[in-house]
């Protein structure tokens, strides 16, 4: 049976096997989509913008649409899968799992992620549905508004960027372990590696990578960056290691090749 990825310009998307069918979310033709019996269908599209003036937008896409699409599609397919976020735990400091409550500092786009993952969730009419929890991912598809967004550009072109504080630590993943892990699993899941990364290491090892001084690349501005909620440090409750740092260091070269070269 064929496979169905919604949200052909997702970062995700691009990860997923060549011969998965890809739709734009914006333009979703029901009928078409409905001629066919799916195995899984992937709902990769979200809204995650930082910098957005309305911030109904959040709600619009990330629940309304997320569950129009599912009622609509419900029974043309095998599996739907829904991608929620780890944000849901951010006020937990270690190992985080499904077992523990969620437990969250609140801003607009975790709440409507929250909203459609409790919809989901609390209602018996959904069991085909499986919610993933990422961890933070990043690739070369992501935009300029995130911080790697800026880093992958700067190195890319070899030019100075401004970043915020990256002296924090985070169970980091990239876009091709979580949709390794997407695609081999028929449950609710959190992906994560299980184990920290500091960010202002793994930032500095990519410039080192092609050569490039970090120190030069990058002017920081460690007071101009004040976000209103605190870091936790949490990861994924594991017995080992799922990705380490050395796959997550080359997978993310393995990306920027796709462009610097």
């Amino acid at each position: 049976m064929s496979n169905l990825i919604i949200g052909n310009t997702s970062q995700l998307s691009h990860y997923f096997p060549l011969d998965y069918v890809r739709v734009s979310s914006k333009e979703i033709d029901f009928d078409q989509i409905k001629k066919t019996k799916w195995e899984k269908i992937f709902l990769c599209f979200g809204e995650s913008r930082k910098f957005i003036g309305n911030s109904s937008i959040y709600d619009e896409v990330n629940y309304s649409l997320t569950l129009s699409v599912i009622e609509k599609l419900y029974e043309y397919s095998n599996y739907f899968f829904v991608y929620s976020t780890c944000e849901l735990w951010n006020k937990y400091s270690g190992q985080i799992s499904l077992d523990i409550p969620f437990d969250f500092y609140n801003t607009s786009y975790i709440e409507s992620k929250y909203k459609i993952t409790k919809h989901i969730l609390s209602s018996d009419n959904y069991s085909k549905v499986k919610i993933l929890y990422p961890f933070n991912f990043n690739s070369i598809y992501r935009s300029k508004d995130f911080l790697f967004g800026k880093i992958f550009h700067s190195i890319i072109n070899e030019v100075e960027i401004e970043i915020g504080d990256t002296y924090f630590y985070r169970d980091i993943i990239h876009p091709k372990f979580v949709v390794s892990e997407s695609i081999n699993t028929n449950e609710d899941k959190i992906i994560g590696s299980g184990r920290l990364v500091f960010i202002d290491d793994f930032i500095s090892d990519l410039y080192k990578h092609y050569g490039l001084d970090s120190k030069i690349l990058l002017k920081r501005q460690k007071n101009s960056f004040q976000e209103y909620i605190k870091r936790e440090e949490y990861y994924l409750k594991s017995e080992e290691y799922k990705y380490s740092y050395n796959e997550l260091l080359q997978d993310t070269i393995l990306d920027i090749n796709k462009i610097k070269k």
